[in-house]
C-alpha cells in the first residue's frame, strides 16, 4: 500500500519504533502481571477465579456476549497478594490495614443496577470489597447508557448485574460478584439471608413499594443500609445530603416512601434508617404519555403496575449519588464514619448566640463550684468556638434533639452531657426544651433511655474522632 508522507523520514522511521517499542513494553506487562498464574505455594482453589466464567442466566444473555469489548478472552485470574496490594494501596493509606481488612473481608448487597446502584457498586468492587451481591430484574436499554456506569452500546438488551460483573471481572478480578437477576420483593428476600453476615445493603430501587420492602426486610434483619431517593429531575450537586427519612421535605420519593413504610408499620423514626436525597427543588417533569401508552398503558411498562413515563435524568447526578453512597458504606465499614450534613448552614449570629450561651452556662457553673454548691465531680470549661458549634448542630446532631425528637424551628441548646467534663465536641449534646427537661428531671446522661443513651453516646464517639484528628 502505498502512502503519501512528508516530513523527515528518520524522525517517522524513529517514531514507528518508539510505538512498536511500547506496544511491546504493553504487552509484557499485560503477560507478567495480569495474566499471571497464581505462585505454584498457592493452594489448589487459588488457582480458579473468583468469576464464574458462564454467563448470567436471563434475557437477552449468551455466552459469546459475555465479554463482548471487553479485549480478553475469558475472566482474569486473581491478583497475587502482591499486586493486590498495590492495587489497593492508596486505600490503605487512608483507611489504614486494620480497616482495609475490614473492607476486604466485608459483604455488600447492592439491589437496583442503574445509574445510582451501578456507580455505588463498581466503585465498592474497586475499592476492595470483595463480597458483591448485585440484584436487579431489569436490561439494559439504549436510553440508559448516558448513566449507568459499565454498561456499553455492546450491552443493550442484557441484564444490568450481567454488564456490571463484566466490567468488575476486568478491573477487580478479586471480587466474587454474585448476580440475582430478579426483582426484590417478600418472596426474594431471601438474597439477604443465604450469603452469611450481611455487612451493608444498598438500595438503589427506584420503584417506591419495592423501596419499602426492602427497607423493611434490612430493619427487620438489623442489617445497615443507606437508601437513595430520586436522582431525575435534578442536576445541583451542592443539595446532596445524607440524614434522616424527615429532614428530606423537598424530596418526592421520600415522601411517599414515609407513607408506604406507614402502611407496613415501619416507624419512619427508626435509627437504621439512612437515606441519601437532594433538597434541590425540581424544575423538570415527567414526559407526558404518548397516545399509543395512554391505549395500551400495559404493554409498556416492565413489568405490571410500575412507572411508564420517562423521567428527565441528567447522567452526573445519579454518578455523584452513587459515587457518595459508596464512600458512604466504606467509611462505615472501614471504622472511619463520617457525620454528614444534612441541613443549611447556620447563620453567624445564631452561632454566636449558641455559643454565648455555652460561654455563660460554664461562668455559672465556675460560681457555683466557688461557692461549694455544684455537684460533685463537676468541671467547667469552654473548649469549641463558633466553627464547632455549627459542626455539633447540622453535622453531628443534623439539628435535631435526640432526647425529644424536637428539630430545628423549635429553641435548642448544646448541653454538656457529662458534667464531669468540659464542654468539648464530644460532651455537647444538642436539646430542646423539651429534652433539657427530661434530662435534668432524669438526673443526667444515667436517668436517660438506654436505647436514647446509645444513639447519643455513639454521636459523641464521632466527634471524638474529630478530636483527634484536628
Amino acid at each position: 500500500i502505498k502512502v503519501k508522507m512528508s516530513g523527515n523520514a528518520a524522525e517517522l522511521r524513529a517514531f514507528c519504533l518508539g510505538a512498536l517499542a511500547a506496544s511491546a513494553v504493553g504487552t509484557i506487562l499485560y503477560n507478567s502481571v495480569l495474566r499471571r498464574a497464581p505462585s505454584s505455594s498457592s493452594s489448589s482453589s487459588s488457582s480458579k477465579t473468583c468469576l464464574s466464567s458462564a454467563p448470567v442466566e436471563g434475557p437477552g444473555t449468551s455466552a459469546s456476549s459475555k465479554n463482548a469489548g471487553t479485549g480478553y478472552d475469558g475472566p482474569l485470574p486473581k491478583l497475587s497478594e502482591e499486586y493486590r496490594a498495590e492495587q489497593l494501596s492508596r486505600n490503605v493509606l487512608f483507611f489504614g490495614e486494620e480497616g482495609m481488612a475490614k473492607i476486604r473481608g466485608s459483604t455488600v448487597v447492592v439491589v437496583g443496577l442503574g445509574g445510582v446502584g451501578s456507580h455505588a457498586a463498581h466503585l465498592l468492587g474497586r475499592s476492595g470489597v470483595e463480597k458483591l451481591i448485585l440484584m436487579d430484574f431489569d436490561q439494559v436499554t439504549l436510553s440508559s447508557t448516558n448513566r449507568h456506569a459499565t454498561a456499553t452500546l455492546r450491552d443493550v438488551g442484557t441484564p444490568k448485574v450481567a454488564a456490571v460483573k463484566k466490567f468488575l471481572a476486568d478491573c477487580a478480578p478479586n471480587c466474587e460478584v454474585v448476580t440475582v437477576n430478579e426483582m426484590f420483593n417478600a418472596e426474594s428476600a431471601g438474597v439477604l439471608d443465604g450469603h452469611g453476615e450481611i455487612s451493608f445493603v444498598v438500595d438503589a430501587i427506584d420503584d417506591i413499594p419495592t423501596k419499602a420492602q426492602l427497607v423493611k426486610a434490612c430493619i427487620d434483619r438489623k442489617i445497615p443500609f443507606l437508601s437513595s431517593m430520586g436522582a431525575a429531575c435534578k442536576a445541583d450537586p451542592t443539595r446532596l445530603h445524607i440524614g434522616d427519612l424527615r429532614s428530606a421535605t423537598k424530596d418526592a420519593i421520600a415522601t411517599k416512601l414515609r407513607w408506604h413504610l406507614k402502611k407496613l408499620k415501619v416507624s419512619i423514626d427508626d435509627p437504621l434508617i439512612r437515606i441519601l436525597y437532594s433538597s434541590e427543588k425540581v424544575t423538570a417533569q415527567l414526559a407526558p404519555l404518548t397516545e399509543e401508552q395512554k391505549a395500551n398503558p400495559k404493554a409498556f411498562g416492565a413489568v405490571d403496575n410500575m412507572r411508564i413515563r420517562v423521567l428527565p435524568v441528567v447522567g452526573t447526578m445519579p454518578a455523584l449519588m452513587g459515587m457518595a453512597i459508596s464512600s458512604f458504606v466504606l467509611c462505615e465499614i472501614g471504622g472511619k464514619p463520617f457525620a454528614p450534613t444534612a441541613a443549611e448552614r447556620l447563620g453567624k449570629s445564631v452561632r454566636h448566640r449558641l455559643h454565648q450561651h455555652i460561654k455563660n452556662r460554664e461562668t455559672a457553673l465556675r460560681d457555683e463550684i466557688e461557692a461549694g454548691v455544684a455537684p460533685e465531680g463537676a468541671v467547667y470549661g469552654v473548649e469549641v468556638d463558633t466553627d464547632d458549634v455549627e459542626y455539633l448542630m447540622a453535622e453531628l446532631w443534623r439539628n435535631r434533639c435526640l432526647i425529644s425528637g424536637d428539630r430545628l424551628g423549635t429553641q435548642l441548646e448544646l448541653i454538656k452531657w457529662d458534667i464531669k467534663k468540659k464542654a468539648t465536641l464530644s460532651n455537647l449534646v444538642l436539646m430542646s426544651a423539651k429534652g433539657m427537661k427530661k434530662f435534668k428531671e432524669a438526673g443526667g446522661k444515667e436517668g436517660i433511655d438506654a436505647q436514647v443513651r446509645e444513639r447519643i453516646e455513639a454521636r459523641l464517639e464521632l466527634a471524638r474522632r474529630v478530636e483527634e484528628t484536628s
